[in-house]
């Protein structure tokens, strides 16, 4: 039989082609600290009764990574499964239960005079607080009339998640 003679092209190497990808920028230090705090806060959320908001948190987990800070506002597993404990809103609406680039800790939160307008992950839903206090029985801090059962679940360099007793709803702070 014939055989054919290679190209003397097709033995040089510099003269092939080859699939080249574009090179990906290496991670920032903000964006590993992030992934770091995020990781934390949902392993910490997972072992303490939050395990659907730090499910929640992993679905959301791109958009979450990009922010610099950010505060909050959890359900824990039983009050989401409760009739009427609004399960499927929560998890669909995580963006309206998050301050986005602001970390609020349990001071910051009491100190907030009422009225207090708080923008969300969701444009033009911002939160409300509706009545500021230390958060004990008698003076319970609420946002969106709805109360701060705990302060202060997690808390780290960039992650700050305090606890609801129920999904927040929408407020028109135009009658506060």
């Amino acid at each position: 039989g014939l055989v054919s003679h290679l190209s003397p092209r097709s033995c040089t190497v510099e003269s092939m082609t080859s699939l080249s990808l574009p090179q990906r920028p290496p991670p920032t230090a903000a964006f590993l600290t992030m992934h770091f705090m995020l990781k934390d806060a949902m392993t910490t959320l997972r072992t303490t009764g939050y395990s659907i908001v730090a499910l929640a948190m992993r679905v959301k987990y791109s958009e979450l990574s990009d922010l610099k800070t950010l505060t909050l506002f959890a359900i824990d597993d039983e009050s989401i499964f409760l009739e009427g404990g609004g399960s499927h809103a929560y998890v669909a609406e995580l963006g309206f239960h998050i301050l986005p680039n602001r970390l609020l800790t349990a001071a910051d939160l009491i100190s907030l005079p009422r009225g207090t307008a708080l923008p969300t992950m969701e444009p033009g839903r911002d939160l409300v607080v509706t009545s500021s206090g230390d958060g004990g029985p008698v003076a319970p801090t609420r946002i969106n009339y709805v109360k701060v059962k705990r302060f202060d679940l997690v808390r780290n360099q960039r992650i700050v998640v305090h606890g609801l007793s129920t999904p927040f709803r929408h407020v028109d702070c135009h009658g506060l």
